[in-house]
């Protein structure tokens, strides 16, 4: 298989954690608009507010790589980076 799979797990700092989620959630219909995207899902944590997983499948690493370097993703960093505490960017494809 060549599809890309992303798994990202961002955890907001704290006092951001509504706001971060929010910008997140009206990001995914963005995202899911862009060429080469199969599936972008988040899903936050029911134990600790502001820590989202973002599961993403991708036709491949270039579809990927453009959706990153698009002007969409540009202005979601600028919007949401004072908001963000981590990052843990896992880049994966499916093996059975």
């Amino acid at each position: 298989m060549s599809d890309l799979i992303i798994v990202a797990r961002v955890v907001s700092k704290p006092g951001h954690a509504q706001a971060l989620v929010a910008a997140q959630v009206a990001f995914v219909a963005i995202a899911r608009q862009q060429p080469g995207c199969l599936l972008y899902d988040l899903h936050e944590d029911e134990e600790q507010s502001g820590s989202v997983l973002f599961f993403e499948r991708w036709r491949d690493r270039a579809a990927w790589d453009a959706h990153m370097a698009g002007a969409h993703m540009e202005t979601f960093r600028a919007q949401t980076a004072d908001w963000i505490g981590s990052v843990e960017l896992l880049r994966m494809r499916q093996v059975a």
